[in-house]
């Protein structure tokens, strides 16, 4: 089809992103006609940042425990990245637990430029409180060749498992983040910030440029 399907997927509200140097845009993410949703960035030359698509399942699906994937053709942006994330629980929730709330970026393409990208999970809110475990780079999953690969993440009351096209990329137990039962939505977005070089002239050489997306399944 040529429309997103909004029984399952909305737009991302149109908000200020990393410190406003870039923002959601609606009109950048979309379906075109061969079966990939399409996230586009852009580089807003009166603004002087990036603009970009994103999407959410909020209200419309969430799940618990079980098995996501998605099939994603990554595209090469210097000072941005696409993500494959969940919001579930209460992440704002400051309990020193990531029991009841927990972000988790299932994958992010940060560090794109040098073939990196990383999984993370992030509780207790984004101020003082926040606490996070992450991956650091990951490199040489060659996931920047033009082609589909498929990122997932196995959740359970054991904790997290993350994959890259099959294999175990990174595992997170219990006793590094407690699990966390809860609900959660999902998100595919793409996004710059300074500290990643947004701005820069390879940076805005590079755009516009598109993240693809072949599926999104739950087990």
């Amino acid at each position: 089809g040529g429309e997103l399907d909004t029984s399952k997927w909305q737009r991302c509200p149109e908000w200020d992103r990393q410190g406003g140097s870039c923002v959601w845009d609606d009109d950048l993410s979309g379906v075109d006609g061969s079966g990939n949703l399409v996230i586009r960035a852009e580089w807003d030359e009166t603004e002087k940042r990036m603009r970009s698509g994103a999407v959410r399942t909020h209200g419309l699906f969430s799940a618990g425990y079980g098995y996501y994937e998605a099939s994603i053709k990554f595209p090469y942006t210097p000072g941005a990245w696409g993500a494959f994330w969940m919001m579930a629980g209460n992440v704002a929730a400051e309990d020193g637990s990531a029991a009841d709330g927990v972000e988790i970026d299932i994958i992010e393409s940060i560090g794109n430029d040098w073939g990196a990208c990383n999984h993370a999970l992030h509780w207790d809110g984004y101020g003082a409180a926040h606490k996070n475990v992450g991956s650091g780079e990951l490199k040489n999953h060659n996931i920047y060749d033009g082609e589909f690969h498929t990122f997932g993440l196995l959740r359970s009351e054991d904790g997290y498992v993350f994959y890259i096209d099959g294999k175990e990329t990174w595992n997170v137990s219990a006793d590094k983040c407690d699990p966390c039962p809860e609900d959660g939505y999902m998100k595919l977005t793409v996004e710059s910030a300074e500290w990643a070089g947004a701005g820069s002239a390879k940076a805005i050489k590079a755009l516009p440029a598109e993240m693809l997306v072949d599926y999104v399944r739950v087990y």
